[in-house]
């Protein structure tokens, strides 16, 4: 027992004896190779690129730390890439183009005791570098810019070095690049002025699809040639007998951006199109199932051919016009609230004689109306618990003038009325309005 006890001891004592060696040589071998980092710390930057002003600048302040405070820098290389996002035609990507140089002596002690320097580029001199066209930049292609910072004694140090704490992170902000992603230059404004969506609850009110569009590019339009809007309609909800009216995007409408109406610098545009021109010829509303929808595309084209746009729904080009069925909250009882009515008179005179009237549980009757000038607004409130509201529209004279509209509690239109045809000598006749409310 006495000898299989020393045996064990001694394996014991040989084991510690090579599992210190090893250990000392690990120590060792990490002692003898390691580096210290360095990072080139973000300390302001700013500018931005479009697809137009090649005279854009982009700045960079960056601050230099090692193990030595800045006494190792020899020189920082910048090289460029530009990265073809929009690859229909052709793939223009190039990069790691040699750019420029900072070297030691281009950095100066900031505030902090740490060597800085500035840099800055134009994205003309950006493009000439990498041999690139102007007309071959659009909006989603990216510039990139890339440092490696060089030490005296041979090591280098750039982004595929550095761990994400320090080319992402808020201390160390050192993400030895910088990329920016090219805008498009033009503001695009696009405002639905009636709905967007298509009733296909039986009665329904809709209105044509009235939409107003500014579209700036900084230069009056001058930029722009022409503007194209694709429709395409989808059948989403194919029927039993697998008839599928889906209609292929195609050419539904075109402008030419200098007859557009110049208002403050912009192109303005106002365009109004009935449910059934959006439809076409072949398909009609009764056609329709819920979750069907009409996709509109716009396309800007530039003086020198290239062509903006996106084609995803809710993007600053693209719009859907959906289908939906109202759910009527009146069906058995007035809605409670207060509703709003709007009256307008599109000579600007009054209502001739016209007017609304509105009477609930049968009480006092309020009218309402368009005295003088081009518009009226008015109010009244269903009470909770109300079993009757009954309002009506009484014509006057140039009936093709008056147009009114009503708001219900929820913001939406509970009814629409006019213009209506011109009969001066039509009798006034009370004619009930309904209203219906949806959820």
């Amino acid at each position: 027992m006495k000898k299989i006890n020393l045996y064990t001891i001694a394996i014991t004592c040989l084991a510690l004896a090579v599992s210190c060696e090893s250990d000392n040589k690990v120590i060792d071998d990490v002692l003898e190779t390691f580096t210290s980092g360095a990072v080139l710390r973000t300390i302001d930057s700013d500018g931005s690129f479009d697809m137009f002003r090649t005279e854009n600048t982009f700045s960079v302040n960056i601050e230099e730390q090692d193990e030595n405070n800045g006494e190792l820098i020899d020189r920082v290389d910048i090289t460029v890439d530009f990265v073809d996002n929009n690859k229909e035609l052709a793939d223009d990507t190039t990069l790691g183009v040699a750019f420029a140089t900072l070297a030691a002596s281009d950095f100066t002690i900031n505030d902090r005791g740490l060597p800085a320097a500035d840099f800055a580029y134009t994205m003309e001199e950006a493009l000439a570098t990498l041999g690139v066209d102007i007309e071959s930049v659009l909006p989603g292609d990216n510039i990139a810019i890339n440092l490696e910072l060089f030490f005296t004694d041979g090591r280098s140090f750039k982004a595929a070095d550095a761990a994400g704490t320090v080319t992402g992170g808020s201390f160390f902000s050192s993400p030895f690049a910088y990329s920016l992603l090219i805008d498009d230059g033009i503001e695009f404004d696009y405002e639905v002025n009636t709905s967007d969506e298509i009733d296909l609850s039986e009665g329904a009110i809709n209105e044509d699809y009235e939409v107003s569009i500014s579209i700036d590019d900084d230069s009056e339009g001058s930029l722009l040639q022409t503007l194209n809007i694709y429709r395409t309609l989808r059948d989403l909800t194919i029927g039993e007998d697998g008839t599928n009216l889906t209609e292929a995007e195609a050419l539904f409408d075109t402008f030419e951006i200098a007859d557009l109406t110049l208002e403050e610098g912009a192109r303005t545009l106002e365009l109004d199109y009935t449910i059934a021109e959006l439809l076409g010829d072949n398909v009609a509303l009764t056609d329709l199932s819920v979750g069907d929808d009409i996709q509109l595309r716009y396309e800007i084209i530039t003086t020198d051919g290239r062509i903006v746009t996106t084609d995803e729904n809710d993007t600053e080009y693209f719009y859907s016009i959906v289908t939906s069925e109202c759910v009527q909250l009146n069906a058995d009882a007035p809605f409670a609230g207060e509703y709003t009515i709007n009256m307008t008179d599109l000579y600007g005179d009054g209502w001739d004689g016209a007017f609304l009237s509105v009477t609930i549980n049968d009480g006092e009757t309020q009218t309402f109306t368009v005295e003088t000038g081009d518009s009226a607004t008015g109010t009244f409130t269903v009470p909770t618990g109300a079993t009757s509201l009954v309002v009506t529209y009484t014509n006057g004279a140039w009936e093709d003038e008056h147009v009114y509209e009503i708001i219900d509690p929820n913001g939406q239109k509970a009814a629409i009325g006019g213009p209506f045809p011109r009969d001066n000598a039509a009798p006034a006749v009370a004619r009930e309005v309904e209203l219906k409310v949806c959820e």
